[in-house]
């Protein structure tokens, strides 16, 4: 048992240094909202980005060596002129791109000045813009479409580094500020940007099942000793199929692989509750098990039927997810709202926490408050996020 463990700990630690990268890209300018909304547009495009506020752009260009920068006026042409005479006197060989108002004569002239002196430069983004706009601007960065049948096989995906753990806040309806999360897998293709899971998640009969696992526990309880670190420490939700919740030996191995200094009490094992209701017993194996190393279950997709199972003290459920059949549109349809509140209340008198999943409208928001669901989680408030991007909500303020 303990070469079992050493050598699953020794794999997983090679996986989680071996992630592919995403393009690299600075935006530089004096005022914090633009700089901000600009990195955020670019994430959403699957950048890594940075923003600068007084730049000292050797710094930069040595330890986060971009592929595109992006800048603004600044104080005006001469400004600009020195930040495109510091890249060519460094030698910088990555794609620069102006921007600033539509219709500016300086604009035009920096941008001239730019091509002039063989900076790459992108065609400048004019003020105001869409958000196609920006795409096509940075489409030289942007891996091609993935074909719509092209399945990724699990095993080349983790041998490759293209796994990345991405995250979904789990609001306090009241604070607004995120108490939780889920932890949800992506692949990061070379070729194809980031890839639907349902073209990679290993089916029952892949030999490779473990090994995925294997990588979203641990690499979603790795990030959560950093926001604990951070000051941050929040309850994370991880997914596994319902393959692995069969190999009660698998999970146990995985389990023990965690250092021990490493608290599990904000670790929650997510599983379909269609995948459960129809065998409990099965369930409370695999919750004593999960009991013994102080990680609760959180059931997701919960409806009526759900409800049933947080009544159930032999169960270690922590949370019961009422999925969005039940959410969207539960602030005008009255049996949406019958559903929600049988949820709710068996789930409180069980001292199990609620969550809306599918939170999209400010309407249905205001709906699940006043219902009184414990948590919230939607696009309303988040989208499902990388790392960086996701630590740094943490740190910010409520909207």
């Amino acid at each position: 048992m303990a070469s079992d463990q050493s050598s699953l700990q020794s794999t997983q630690i090679v996986q989680l240094d071996r992630r592919r990268g995403p393009p690299r890209a600075c935006v530089l300018d004096h005022k914090p909202h633009v700089r901000a909304f600009l990195a955020g547009m670019l994430e959403e495009l699957g950048f890594a980005a940075r923003d600068c506020g007084a730049p000292d752009l050797k710094k930069i260009l040595d330890e986060f060596a971009p592929d595109l920068i992006v800048f603004g006026p600044f104080n005006g042409p001469t400004e600009v002129g020195l930040l495109i005479q510091t890249l060519i006197f460094t030698g910088y060989g990555g794609r620069a791109m102006l921007f600033g108002g539509r219709h500016s004569n300086a604009l035009m002239e920096m941008q001239e000045l730019g091509e002039r002196v063989g900076l790459a430069m992108l065609p400048p983004l004019g003020t105001p813009f869409r958000d196609g706009t920006l795409a096509d601007n940075v489409a030289c960065f942007l891996p091609i479409a993935a074909p719509a049948d092209m399945p990724v096989d699990a095993d080349e995906a983790l041998r490759s580094g293209w796994l990345e753990m991405w995250y979904q806040s789990k609001i306090d309806p009241r604070s607004l500020t995120p108490t939780g999360a889920e932890a949800l897998v992506r692949v990061r293709h070379p070729n194809w940007g980031l890839i639907s899971p349902s073209t990679f998640i290993a089916g029952a009969h892949d030999p490779y099942l473990r090994t995925f696992s294997q990588y979203v526990i641990m690499r979603a309880m790795a990030d959560s000793v950093a926001f604990a670190a951070g000051r941050h420490p929040i309850d994370i939700s991880v997914d596994l199929p319902r393959a692995a919740l069969n190999d009660l030996e698998f999970v146990d191995k995985v389990l023990q692989a965690i250092p021990e200094h490493v608290s599990k009490r904000g670790l929650q094992i997510e599983v379909r509750c269609a995948d459960i209701i129809g065998d409990i017993p099965r369930l409370r194996r695999f919750a004593s098990q999960l009991a013994f190393r102080n990680i609760g279950i959180s059931i997701d997709d919960v409806g009526r039927e759900g409800a049933l199972l947080a009544g159930r003290h032999d169960l270690p459920v922590v949370e019961l997810k009422v999925g969005g059949k039940y959410v969207r549109g539960c602030a005008t349809d009255r049996v949406k709202q019958a559903v929600c509140s049988e949820i709710i209340a068996t789930a409180h008198d069980s001292g199990v926490r609620t969550v809306a999943v599918g939170v999209d409208t400010h309407a249905d928001y205001v709906a699940a408050r006043e219902l009184g669901f414990d948590l919230l989680q939607g696009v309303l408030f988040s989208k499902p996020m990388e790392l960086t991007r996701f630590e740094r909500t943490l740190a910010a303020r409520p909207a």
